[in-house]
């Protein structure tokens, strides 16, 4: 209890002090982390991959979803699948193959590839609105990661399941990998479809504000459920019922309903946006980075070398199928391939036993600390650059 006081109080001046100085909120909250973490302000914080996957994350995508535009998402959904799926695929397996040249067993290298590949949606999501991006690139940017969140997250299933090694093709076992993720991905999205409509329907016939927000609650907690009975990604389930109950089910809902609603979910995106990038920042430890400095750099290099291939490469390849992607978009997009807490909770989520488990996981903290404080703090002057945003 003293802990989460702790924290919220942590969350509070943090949020006063970068309004002040007009600094990204989550940006300075990782660097108010990393120094607590430095100066020994707060006691080690213990939370398993398993609290972050199914409490702290899903509800944040779920808030993230309610803001997209499915007019949006229809426009440009051949460029987000092809940057979410295949393109999670390249990233996986270019930065596996660096981390192994660079000498990390190759099991390691594997799951190194496909957590690194993990853009995380709740990052991108705050430096969406802190960036202020047109709602339309926004949506690309969103959309992507919140599908390549569940992607990398079912790719992390396989890899490191009982047959770990099925996942390579030269292993024999290409077929059964592949069917398990398109069941994984697949089904979590029929799961979040069914539920938010059934949801949508009974809500369009209570005129309660608290009980229509309770409703979304609901609908978040049984679409996590249902998929895990299923071995379906509640990821994925869960960003299809925002996604559907954002067009069909919040326009059935009463007026106070709606502003309910928003106020409700705004406030815990708030609280779960604080603990999860504080405790990034308490995750991270400068010595432990420096010790894999010349992984953490090779790792870098492949992570924005995939990036650039899959961006500009799916931007040409869009164009004749009538997604005409601007040229200082596919910058922001490069650029705007955050990591974060997806990406920590896959590394918490790895047995201490794994050959190369230090590197794998301080690869991915270095990975993160330089795309939210680097790549975070440089957007709005590229935006400038690029013409996106005025001049100062």
């Amino acid at each position: 209890m003293q802990l989460a006081l702790v924290f919220m109080v942590a969350a509070a001046v943090v949020a006063i002090v970068a309004q002040r100085l007009r600094f990204p909120y989550t940006v300075a909250l990782v660097i108010a982390g990393l120094a607590a973490g430095a100066l020994r302000l707060l006691p080690p914080v213990a939370v398993s991959s398993e609290v972050l996957l199914t409490i702290v994350i899903p509800p944040l995508l779920f808030e993230g979803a309610l803001h997209l535009a499915p007019a949006h998402l229809r426009a440009y959904g051949l460029l987000i699948g092809l940057l979410a799926i295949p393109g999670t695929l390249v990233a996986a397996v270019g930065i596996g193959w660096a981390a192994a040249a660079a000498g990390v067993p190759p099991q390691a290298a594997m799951l190194l590839g496909v957590i690194a590949a993990a853009i995380d949606p709740v990052s991108v999501i705050a430096l969406v609105r802190e960036a202020g991006l047109d709602p339309r690139l926004a949506a690309i940017l969103e959309g992507e990661a919140v599908l390549n969140d569940g992607v990398a997250i079912v790719l992390f299933t396989i890899v490191s399941g009982p047959a770990a090694g099925g996942f390579w093709p030269a292993a024999g076992g290409f077929w059964p990998a592949a069917g398990q993720f398109v069941w994984l991905i697949a089904a979590g999205g029929v799961v979040g479809v069914l539920l938010a409509a059934g949801v949508s329907y009974v809500l369009g016939r209570v005129a309660q504000p608290l009980v229509e927000t309770l409703g979304s609650l609901i609908l978040l907690v049984g679409s996590l459920l249902a998929a895990g009975r299923l071995g379906a990604s509640g990821i994925i389930a869960v960003m299809c019922a925002g996604v559907v109950f954002a067009s069909s089910g919040r326009r059935s809902l009463t007026g106070a309903g709606q502003e309910t609603l928003r106020t409700v979910w705004d406030f815990l995106a708030f609280l779960a946006n604080s603990a999860l990038f504080l405790f990034i920042g308490l995750q991270v430890t400068g010595a432990h980075l420096v010790r894999h400095g010349m992984l953490i750099a090779v790792v870098i290099a492949a992570a924005l070398a995939a990036r650039a291939l899959t961006v500009y490469g799916f931007a040409a390849v869009s164009r004749p199928f009538g997604v005409d992607i601007p040229t200082a978009w596919r910058h922001v997009l490069f650029w705007g391939g955050l990591r974060g807490g997806v990406a920590i909770a896959l590394v918490l989520d790895l047995g201490a036993g794994l050959p190369g488990h230090d590197d794998v996981a301080a690869a991915v903290f270095g990975l993160v600390v330089f795309t939210l404080i680097g790549q975070g703090l440089s957007m709005q002057p590229l935006m400038r650059r690029v013409g996106l945003l005025p001049a100062t």
